[in-house]
């Protein structure tokens, strides 16, 4: 599994959780997948946290917008339908078949392997910077778009994965997700947080406790 530059978070006196099988699961599918990918969403917190806080309905996996045609060969030859949402419907992602921006979701789906369901989700970066989606002049250095969690298993940083969450905040996993991470995000990573949600979303109720 090859990652990009990974630092290794402090663990502040927390013991991993005993399981993380969704996740493992995967690691364990992508462990010859040679270009960077990341756990997003609510799993990537858990795992930066180094504890299960939530129940997860799926496991989201970040990776580079440009080897995502890798990533679709991968999972093809392991038996995996990927697909993605076209006016509101599920269609086949064509073989070969670059997507473009604004797409970012490919649904992944296994008729026997655990867990049955993947997302994959594009992510905008160069060789020096990672472009946040919704608004490419939100950037963070490459080199801290990720890190290693305690469990040992790549995360998207906490910071980005929570300002994508901050646009639909009212969902109450997203409030835990932020709840959750908030005491132990570093100050780098508050900093640029919050200077994120007061260009996205001024007056974003978490702006407060940052």
């Amino acid at each position: 599994m090859t990652t990009t530059s990974l630092s290794v978070h402090d663990s502040l006196g927390v013991r991993p959780a005993a399981s993380f099988a969704d996740p493992r699961s995967i690691a364990a599918l992508l462990a010859d997948f040679d270009r960077p990918w990341f756990f997003c969403g609510g799993w990537a917190i858990d795992l930066f946290l180094g504890r299960v806080t939530r129940s997860h309905e799926d496991v989201d996996v970040a990776l580079l917008r440009s080897d995502q045609l890798v990533m679709q060969a991968y999972l093809r030859e392991r038996g995996w339908t990927l697909e993605k949402a076209v006016d509101g419907q599920l269609i086949t992602w064509a073989e070969g078949k670059f997507i473009a921006l604004p797409m970012h979701t490919i649904s992944c789906r296994h008729a026997t392997y655990k867990p049955d369901f993947l997302v994959l989700l594009f992510n905008e970066a160069d060789a020096g910077s990672f472009f946040f989606r919704r608004d490419h002049s939100i950037t963070l250095p490459r080199e801290r778009m990720a890190l290693r969690s305690l469990v040992g298993l790549p995360i998207l940083a906490p910071e980005i994965v929570l300002l994508y969450k901050a646009k639909s905040s009212d969902q109450p996993e997203y409030s835990a997700d932020f709840a959750a991470a908030i005491p132990t995000l570093g100050a780098d990573g508050r900093a640029w947080l919050r200077a994120g949600l007061s260009k996205l979303h001024p007056g974003h109720r978490w702006l407060e406790q940052l």
